[in-house]
């Protein structure tokens, strides 16, 4: 047939010629559109539709029930041990927020860590004072267990009460300073929380009676616990006016030695009583040889 159209049109070549094209063509149907990415990703197809559907049906738990702090405690050993790590080696560069807290902020961390601190401090200082004492005729060993109150209002109210009025103050200059860096409750209370780690061994060790040592150990743990909080903390204030940068600085690292200070002179010390009782016992002895000598 096609050779003889193609004799035909030799034949004659000003015959009129008919194209049949694709029925559905001839008929006048147009050409399916397919669409493009663009235009998937600005209308919506079947698959973001549901995702949206979905979205919308999921609604976070009330406050008064259990799956809502279920959401704070959604961590692995992996995760809680890479977090202690990195409060104890700080890095320079390196945020603690961003590098280890950011993606999931905890509160199992923190509050475990607090209640650690508080027994390891009230035992470790026990222990200590009757250490100190033993082998003395006159001395009858008396736990104190008031102490454990004592550590546990400083190291919770330090903890929670101390990133509440940083998270205020850093809210309130973010709100002039919209280039500063925002953090936050949850993540600031991570960060004070795993930062009292360090203090966990440093009062362990606090039992030897090395006044020296002592003072090295606490050194150490307070610029490296402090180096945490700065390196931290600094981001969140840089843009701000330099004197109240550095201002909020220094009284961050001023509560963090007044804690560590306070802790090591409260629990470790000789109270002030026996030192009276000891010095009233010398002067008595020693009025008694010089009457015994008179």
């Amino acid at each position: 047939e096609f050779d003889d159209a193609t004799n035909l049109l030799a034949a004659n070549p000003d015959a009129t010629t008919v194209s049949i094209g694709d029925p559905d063509e001839t008929a006048g149907t147009p050409h399916r559109h397919r669409p493009t990415e663009e235009e998937d990703d600005l209308l919506g197809n079947e698959d973001s539709d549901k995702i949206e559907l979905l979205a919308g049906q999921k609604k976070i738990a009330p406050f008064w029930t259990f799956e809502y702090y279920q959401t704070f405690f959604d961590v692995d050993t992996f995760q809680v041990l890479d977090r202690i790590k990195g409060s104890v080696l700080p890095i320079p560069g390196r945020n603690f927020v961003r590098l280890y807290v950011r993606s999931n902020p905890d509160l199992y961390g923190p509050i475990w860590i607090c209640a650690t601190l508080i027994f390891t401090i009230t035992i470790s200082g026990n222990l200590s004072n009757f250490l100190l004492h033993n082998g003395e005729p006159q001395y009858h060993y008396v736990p104190e267990f008031r102490k454990v109150s004592i550590a546990a209002t400083a190291i919770y109210a330090y903890a929670w009460l101390v990133p509440l009025a940083l998270w205020g103050f850093l809210s309130w200059r973010h709100s002039k300073v919209m280039s500063m860096v925002s953090y936050s409750f949850l993540e600031i209370v991570c960060v004070y929380g795993y930062s009292l780690f360090i203090y966990i061994p440093t009062s362990i060790l606090w039992i030897i009676h090395i006044e020296i040592l002592r003072w090295v150990l606490m050194s150490l743990a307070m610029c490296l616990s402090g180096a945490v909080l700065m390196l931290t903390f600094w981001p969140a204030v840089r843009e701000d006016n330099r004197k109240i940068a550095i201002s909020t600085l220094v009284a961050i690292m001023m509560l963090h030695v007044l804690l560590a200070v306070g802790c090591g002179q409260y629990f470790f010390d000789k109270p002030e009583a026996e030192d009276a009782s000891h010095i009233v016992t010398s002067i008595i002895n020693v009025t008694k040889g010089t009457t015994q000598s008179q």
